[in-house]
């Protein structure tokens, strides 16, 4: 009997257990949320593939292949082929056909060699860029010349004219005191007169109105009037500015050339940077033209190249068999003529805000010539001042470079100045001793 009591007991306790683990059970589904019901947009019913977060081919391999993607073919060998989101086979090529289009326009290519054609004119813009410094430094130098001696000529008519002032005081006093002096009249020299009045009249002729011609009128680029060329007035900006400019031009003629297919209309707006390094072997920095983007640096040359709205391919308005560059010099001219009037009315937004290359957050307006640690002053707003050059003990040049200093080019755009160049000294070395 007491076996039979406790066997009913341990029945009764399982029980127990049972009913409550059944009700904490029903209290949780209870307390469970029902999940919420899926609904997809527009765009997402449109979709016939779901988009993964990890693609199936890597960007490279992706961009090298896609060309070569087509519908498959019963020539190909397969026994049932079978269309489940777009009935027909027409219909899936042209899908295919349509995809792989806007592929071209927004996939890099990757294998893009520069050609012939890119070399030769790259190569004659930087002869030509080299010859237009050599002449903007020598009218300067002229300017320089006929400032020093229309100085020491007007010294010189100066002295001549005390010189007269006093013979003429001396006579009158020598006349008031009755000294009776013979009058010595000196020959103006008629023939010296006549010469520097035919120079002066030849300077006014030569003198051109510089801030009122038709920049777009001229003829020769390298001479307005009188030696002087269109660039006079340009500095370091305007001299980046057009080397953005026909570089820009030229990579874009440049890669329809080389990819010679005509569904790649042109470079993506996204791509410029990576063409622009694989043709020109250099990076291009937007903020170095004291912007954020790629869309507002061309907006700084879109007298020449422009952004198509509707698929973002940069385009240049000019043809690329121009018979002379000198179109880049107006187009810079007139634009810098724009800014400086705008900039004079107070508008604070028309300066460019170009920034020295290696020197982050310094502008170029301010800091052109610079050498780490050390201030250079700029003469015309082109040569750097020498600054504590270093010679080697005994005189002679470092590495072949005159008074010590390591010259360099500065780092902008589409070209190597003669003129502006940016000076850096030379490391310091145990047998060395400061110039002077």
């Amino acid at each position: 009997e007491e076996e039979e009591k406790e066997k009913e007991k341990e029945e009764e306790e399982a029980k127990e257990e049972d009913s409550e683990e059944e009700k904490e059970d029903e209290d949780m589904e209870e307390a469970v949320e029902e999940p919420p019901t899926v609904e997809l947009t527009a765009e997402e019913k449109k979709m016939s593939f779901r988009k993964s977060a990890t693609p199936d081919l890597s960007p490279y391999t992706m961009s090298t292949s896609f060309q070569k993607f087509s519908v498959p073919e019963k020539e190909e060998g397969f026994d049932e082929i079978r269309y489940e989101w777009l009935k027909g086979a027409d219909k899936c090529k042209e899908h295919v056909k349509s995809w792989i289009q806007d592929r071209k326009l927004t996939t890099r290519i990757e294998e893009l060699v520069a050609g012939e054609w890119f070399s030769v004119r790259w190569k004659e813009w930087q002869k030509l860029l080299q010859s237009w410094h050599g002449k903007q430094n020598a009218w300067k130098a002229t300017l320089q010349k006929k400032a020093a001696e229309a100085a020491k000529a007007a010294a010189a008519k100066a002295a001549k004219e005390a010189k007269a002032k006093a013979a003429a005081e001396e006579a009158a006093r020598k006349a008031a005191a009755g000294e009776d002096a013979e009058k010595k009249e000196e020959d103006a020299p008629m023939k010296d007169e006549a010469k520097e009045e035919e120079e002066e009249a030849e300077a006014e002729e030569e003198k051109v109105d510089f801030d009122k011609l038709d920049v777009f009128g001229i003829e020769d680029v390298l001479n307005i009037g009188g030696g002087q060329p269109l660039f006079s007035a340009f500095n370091l900006e305007d001299w980046s500015m057009m080397g953005l400019r026909f570089e820009v031009h030229l990579l874009c003629h440049a890669f329809r050339r080389d990819v010679d297919d005509p569904d790649r209309v042109g470079i993506h707006m996204d791509h410029l940077p990576f063409y622009y390094n694989k043709y020109f072997k250099k990076a291009i920095t937007p903020k170095y033209f004291g912007v954020e983007s790629v869309k507002e640096m061309l907006d700084l040359i879109r007298d020449t190249v422009v952004v198509n709205p509707k698929n973002q391919v940069v385009e240049t308005q000019l043809p690329d068999d121009l018979e002379s560059n000198g179109i880049f010099i107006m187009l810079t001219e007139e634009s810098r003529r724009d800014r400086t009037r705008r900039i004079d009315m107070g508008d604070e937004t028309a300066k460019l805000k170009l920034m020295q290359p290696g020197l982050p957050g310094l502008s170029v307006a301010g800091s052109a010539g610079l050498v780490p640690g050390r201030t250079a002053n700029i003469v015309g707003g082109l040569r750097p001042a020498m600054i504590s050059p270093l010679r080697p003990a005994g005189g002679q040049a470092w590495g072949g470079q005159q008074a010590g200093m390591a010259w360099r080019g500065a780092q902008l755009p589409g070209w190597r100045p003669q003129g502006m160049l940016q000076a850096q000294m030379a490391p310091m070395r145990p047998q060395w001793r400061p110039w002077g």
